[in-house]
């Protein structure tokens, strides 16, 4: 298996490291992907010849759009790494990395590029600055690490605020309720590694407000990788989100991390077991406190008693969540809305409770709850009480009619799980028929 090539010249300039970085992938295709990515493939696939293709990786040619960048990207499964840098590519490909040190290090006694390191060094650091390590897409780091070397060579090196950080959070959240999740991971990331930057440089009483806006972004990270199917670098992130909150001191976002990661522990193949323990841990961690966080970690337990079949435990701890939700009143805090009660009455109605109590759990938070995903999985829900009530093929019908007019950008992992979530009150005896088949190619295959 070849390993990435030694270039000397890959820190010529951006252009160089640019291609250098294609090569990587290219090289690195089969270990990641399980097949050799040969020269001929590659240029057939993007449409370059095999010399073009070795005049970008060389960095003496670079693609010549967005879109052929976008090609390149998608063909080495490359994540978004490629397009991430591809803006600043464009913008600065030739100009020598060496300049841009100096034009960073001019005036400033503070480089972020440590001295008294060898050249090669210093230039790798250009593109790994202090805490970046954590972000786990490594090309949106170098993006953000030159976007901040850039920021510093034009003398406009940023100093975001805390509310400035806390209303980045609320556009993120925003962004995630309404956008594909793939469409949200890219700017949320950036600001992770900008926000880390910030942290790095902050005074010692702004380091708790930034930690809790590192575990906001961390938590919301964790959700939107959740939502991809990428369990492995959600567990990493969440355990991050924790640490983060932790070290911010606020009780409140310890349990609302919690919390969350316990609700979206349903849709991540969880044991259903440790998701009621982690939700228990997140309450028993708020002790006395009265908040929507805690709300939240009560919703993980209620909805996954209802998945284990306990429906008695799950009702009991329904009214709980919902008489705990009455005195808390009209607050809407880190995306949980006063009515998310209703989309949790769904939940447990569908799963194990009544039909009727169920339609109107549905109704009422069609009627309240904003964003895709509760609208795409209350109508999931529907299908679900429909399958229990012996309506095999209608539930069957109406699923596969509720993914097919989403977009497919927007078919994450909570839509697609709640879709799958179908077949299991489907008898194996009636899963045949051309109802059957078009949900097995809809979701079943498309979840494959």
């Amino acid at each position: 298996m070849p390993g990435r090539r030694k270039n000397p010249d890959r820190y010529r300039s951006l252009a160089h490291y640019f291609g250098a970085r294609i090569r990587d992938l290219r090289d690195s295709y089969e270990e990641r992907i399980g097949r050799p990515l040969g020269l001929n493939e590659f240029a057939a696939r993007t449409g370059y010849s095999r010399s073009m293709i070795s005049a970008i990786e060389r960095g003496e040619h670079l693609p010549e759009n967005g879109d052929r960048v976008r090609l390149i990207d998608h063909t080495l499964k490359a994540d978004g790494e490629l397009t991430g840098m591809w803006p600043l590519v464009q913008r600065l490909g030739r100009r020598p990395i060496d300049e841009l040190i100096a034009a960073a290090d001019s005036g400033n006694n503070h480089s972020v590029i440590p001295q008294g390191q060898d050249d090669d060094m210093q230039r790798r650091l250009l593109f790994r600055l202090t805490g970046l390590g954590l972000i786990s897409g490594p090309a949106l780091s170098d993006a953000e690490a030159l976007r901040q070397l850039i920021e510093k060579a034009i003398g406009t090196a940023e100093s975001s605020s805390v509310e400035d950080w806390e209303a980045a959070c609320l556009e993120h959240q925003y962004a995630a309720h309404t956008h594909p999740p793939a469409q949200v991971r890219e700017q949320l990331v950036s600001d992770i590694a900008a926000l880390q930057w910030s942290l790095a440089h902050a005074r010692p009483e702004h380091r708790a407000d930034l930690q809790r806006s590192m575990a906001w972004l961390s938590r919301l990270h964790a959700g939107i990788l959740t939502d991809l199917g990428e369990f492995g670098q959600a567990r990493r992130w969440w355990a991050t989100a924790r640490r983060a909150a932790d070290a911010s001191g606020d009780l409140d976002m310890r349990v609302r991390v919690r919390g969350k990661e316990a609700v979206l522990g349903l849709y991540a193949h969880r044991p259903l077991e440790s998701v009621i323990s982690l939700s228990r841990k997140a309450q028993h961690l708020a002790g006395g406190m009265t908040s929507t966080s805690v709300l939240q970690a009560l919703a993980g337990e209620v909805q996954a008693l209802a998945l284990t079949g306990r429906d008695q435990e799950a009702q009991k701890s329904l009214k709980h969540l919902l008489t705990l939700a009455d005195k808390i009143g009209d607050r809407r805090e880190f995306g949980w809305h006063p009515d998310s009660t209703w989309f949790v009455a769904s939940w447990v109605h569908s799963f194990g409770g009544s039909a009727k109590a169920a339609e109107k759990a549905r109704e009422e938070a069609f009627k309240r709850l904003p964003g895709y995903h509760n609208d795409t999985n209350l109508r999931l829900h529907r299908s679900i009480t429909i399958a229990r009530e012996g309506g095999h093929t209608e539930a069957l019908r109406q699923a596969t009619e509720v993914v097919s007019n989403l977009a497919p950008a927007y078919r994450s992992q909570l839509i697609m799980h709640t879709a799958r979530q179908v077949q299991e009150y489907i008898p194996p005896a009636q899963r045949k028929g051309s109802a059957f088949d078009d949900y097995r190619t809809v979701v079943l295959a498309a979840s494959a």
